[in-house]
């Protein structure tokens, strides 16, 4: 399930980013490097009477070893009228928190005693956090919070975020940020999955930590080098129980975005980041949005 994390949620982005630098050259479509193979990550958008737009496809967190945002690429962010993301801004925390709330019970429940028992000693050993402290931290929390700490361990303390860049970009040239979804309907995702199943993922997470911290690294370099046609298959090949849900977390939100995409982009320009599970497939936006007579074509971020 972290892997579902890392390109398709973008929520509960605790890392810092540093400051985009302030660029004055207007992007020129001429200079643009179309990539016919598929393996990029940006993306033209064209509709004959519509100004042109970006679709750009992020990894949520990365190692800074990885991090790449190309002067090509912020150029293409500043000179938008407007910037979509999943979630417009950062949200509020005490919001986020009150979402995250337990209505009753204590996280505990969703474990037998032998996986609470697993759980426990992991945080203790691996995360340095007692048993104590667990129940101080996350008993009253549902437990999407815990598995947002586990997936943090395979990341450097650095660690960088393409949406927290995006944001800042967008807060420091006065460009309006637009969200697709909320912070509740995006937290309201993990409600859906039955307690049995999160409890599951867990416990795989715990089990399997080491295999699926080197994964991540492996994703991150695929993601960096833009190796589209090896990055796809290794998430859904390592996320089995992804492909279990990828109605709720990937195709029923994209279709639910097309719509508010043609709004926004009938009167502006516009820079779309979301993550890049979201771009490919019969069902990734770029398809969709050719569906709808768009010509989307792929270009170099450099």
């Amino acid at each position: 399930m972290y892997k579902i994390r890392l390109f398709l949620i973008p929520i509960l982005l605790f890392l810092s980013c540093s400051s985009p630098t302030k660029l004055q050259d207007t992007p020129n479509e001429s200079d643009e490097i179309i990539v016919k193979n598929g393996n990029t990550l940006l993306w033209k958008i064209e509709k004959e009477g519509q100004e042109t737009s970006y679709l750009y496809g992020t990894i949520h967190m990365i190692n800074e070893e990885f991090y790449h945002f190309s002067t090509h690429l912020k150029e293409h962010v500043i000179e938008s009228d407007a910037i979509i993301m999943e979630v417009g801004g950062m949200p509020n925390p005490i919001t986020t928190y009150q979402l995250m709330l337990l209505d009753s019970g204590t996280v505990h429940r969703y474990f037998t005693p032998d996986q609470l028992l697993m759980v426990l000693e992991f945080m203790d050993t691996q995360l340095g956090v007692t048993p104590q402290e667990f129940d101080q931290t996350y008993a009253s929390m549902k437990p999407f919070l815990l598995m947002q700490t586990i997936t943090q361990d395979y990341f450097e303390p650095t660690a960088k975020s393409y949406d927290l860049e995006v944001m800042a970009l967008a807060a420091e040239h006065n460009i309006p940020l637009i969200g697709l979804e909320t912070i509740e309907e995006q937290l309201g995702l993990f409600d859906k999955i039955p307690a049995e199943k999160i409890a599951n993922m867990i416990i795989e997470s715990i089990e399997n930590h080491d295999e699926e911290k080197e994964e991540t690294l492996k994703l991150m370099e695929f993601y960096a080098a833009q190796k589209v046609d090896k990055l796809l298959p290794l998430l859904q090949k390592q996320s089995p129980e992804f492909m279990e849900f990828e109605d709720l977390f990937l195709y029923n939100r994209n279709r639910a975005w097309i719509p508010k995409l043609n709004e926004e982009m009938k009167s502006k320009s516009c820079f779309i980041a979301v993550g890049a599970g979201h771009l490919f497939g019969e069902n990734g936006i770029i398809n969709l949005l050719e569906l709808e007579g768009y010509r989307v074509t792929g270009i170099s971020t450099q």
